[in-house]
């Protein structure tokens, strides 16, 4: 059996980890704080969050690094973390 396929970016900021993960089998969306779950999402909503950020290149369906780097970054604002 092959594993999901997993995305993820990192960033340090204000003294603390913060990633962004993306399963490509399930759409499912977090982002992590010290590896604990701040925010989730499950398709259709992880998909509309990367695309409102990244633009509409594949619909959010297939993220890459830097759209999910956008993401992070996105998030991060929003939370005041950084």
């Amino acid at each position: 059996m092959l594993r999901p396929r997993s995305l993820r970016v990192t960033t340090q900021a204000a003294g603390t980890q913060m990633c962004a993960d993306y399963c490509e089998e399930t759409g499912r969306l977090r982002i992590l704080q010290d590896e604990v779950a701040l925010r989730e999402w499950f398709p259709p909503n992880s998909w509309m969050a990367i695309a409102s950020v990244a633009g509409a290149r594949n619909w959010g369906t297939r993220p890459d690094l830097s759209e999910l780097r956008a993401l992070l970054a996105s998030q991060m604002t929003l939370m005041n973390i950084g």
